[in-house]
This record gives C-alpha cells, sequence and structure tokens, in this order.
C-alpha cells in the first residue's frame, strides 16, 4: 500500500499523468477544428448548419448565413436576400460553372486541379485580392461583391475544407516526453550520450556533470519548444 502510495506521488507518475489529461482534453476540444469542414466568404468562415429538403444552410459567427439551393445541375446561393445562380458543365477533362449575378452579369469559373480560376464574358480572368481599409472591405470600379470563385466554393461541398494540421499535436507531444526523460532521467541522458559522436572522442568515455547540465537545460527547453509546435497545428 505504501509503495503504490509513493508510486502515485512520483513526478514521473504525475507528468505523465497530467501529459495524458491535457491530451485527452485537448483532444475532445480541438475535434470539432480539425475535422469540421469550413469555406471563406470575406473572411467570414462558414460551416454547416442544418439541411432541409434541397437547401442547406451555413453559419458564420461573424455574418449573415448562406443558404444554397439544389436543382440537378444548377444551384442557387442565397447572401444577403440576393440569389446568385450557378450551373455545373462537365466536360471530359475539367469542369466549369457558369455564374449568374443578381444584376445580370456573368462569369465562367474553371477548375484547375481542385483550383478554381474565375473569368468574365470577355474571357478575362478575375482577380482574387481585394483591397482592405481595416477590416472594411473597399470595392474597386466593376468588382462583384463576392467573386465567383468564391460562389462556387460555397455552392459545392467538395471545395469546402478542414483546418490545421493534426500532426503537429502528436509531434508535439513526442517531443514533450522527449523534452521530460532528457530532463528528469539520467539513464536515458547516459544512453544520448552513448548514441552521439562524443562517446567516439576520448577512450573510456563518460558522461561529465557539465553534460548532465546540459542535458537538464535541453530538456526544458525542448518541453517549451514542444508547446510551439503544438500551437502550430492551429
Amino acid at each position: 500500500m505504501g509503495e503504490s502510495l509513493k508510486k502515485m506521488k512520483s513526478p514521473t507518475f504525475i507528468f505523465f499523468s497530467c501529459v495524458l489529461v491535457l491530451s485527452v482534453i485537448v483532444a475532445i476540444l480541438s475535434k470539432p477544428y480539425f475535422t469540421v469542414p469550413i469555406f471563406d466568404v470575406e473572411n467570414n468562415k462558414y460551416t454547416f448548419d442544418s439541411e432541409q429538403g434541397n437547401l442547406t444552410t451555413y453559419r458564420s459567427r461573424t455574418a449573415d448565413p448562406i443558404q444554397v439551393r439544389l436543382d440537378h445541375q444548377e444551384r442557387t446561393v442565397y447572401i444577403n436576400h440576393e440569389k446568385y445562380l450557378i450551373t455545373k458543365i462537365e466536360h471530359a477533362f475539367n469542369t466549369n460553372y457558369d455564374v449568374i449575378y443578381p444584376n445580370g452579369n456573368k462569369y465562367e469559373v474553371q477548375d484547375h486541379s481542385g483550383q478554381l480560376i474565375s473569368f468574365d464574358v470577355n474571357g478575362n480572368s478575375v482577380a482574387e485580392v481585394f483591397f482592405y481599409v481595416g477590416s472594411q472591405r473597399i470595392l474597386q470600379d466593376g468588382e462583384e461583391q463576392f467573386s465567383p470563385a468564391t460562389l462556387v466554393t460555397a455552392a459545392y461541398q467538395e471545395y469546402h475544407f478542414t483546418r490545421g494540421a493534426p500532426g503537429f499535436l502528436f509531434l508535439a507531444l513526442t517531443i514533450l516526453i522527449f523534452g521530460w526523460c532528457s530532463f528528469r532521467y539520467q539513464k536515458f541522458q547516459d544512453f544520448l550520450f552513448f548514441l552521439s559522436l562524443r562517446s567516439f572522442w576520448v577512450n573510456d568515455p563518460e558522461p561529465s556533470d557539465f553534460y548532465y547540465f546540459t542535458s537538464k537545460v535541453s530538456g526544458i527547453i525542448v518541453m517549451i519548444g514542444s508547446l510551439w509546435i503544438a500551437f502550430k497545428a492551429f
């Protein structure tokens, strides 16, 4: 009983228990971030909200909802009480979309290996770079509020995407454990020493006190670095 209690109070048990609990909490809280498809409209992120019949609604925390109605090869996107008609045209080697705006303007959007490129009726490409003053979008002469490629992205779920790189979290966890072992365990420090080229520099090599000190410092730095890598996942 005493040995079990002592083991439960050991730094190793406490560390790995904290890592396990923290990993579970992060996994649960971050799962929607990494797995829920989104798309961007004017720097507002939209996610699926509901589906009723052939009408799908997407919502954003920072803007009004967007609705998409499916009618066979045609889809209608509703934004701010205005509708944009999109027709999908599939060819042998590529897919195009005809986009008609509420003002009657027409555009073509071409899918080039998943990248959407917009063209006007004269065949000129439509820029996807917008001008902002602060957070306010400034429309240039002849520029539409929503680009044709943006509307196609909203209308077709295959162009929605998931955020982040969850692999960085696993990498950060591995590096955190490596840093802790480098800081805490002399046997692990000895193992790293004999794996390094330093063990071949002298006869009968033995780790010095300075080596153990630098191993502890390096372990702390590595653990701090693992937090930076974890944030890179987002």
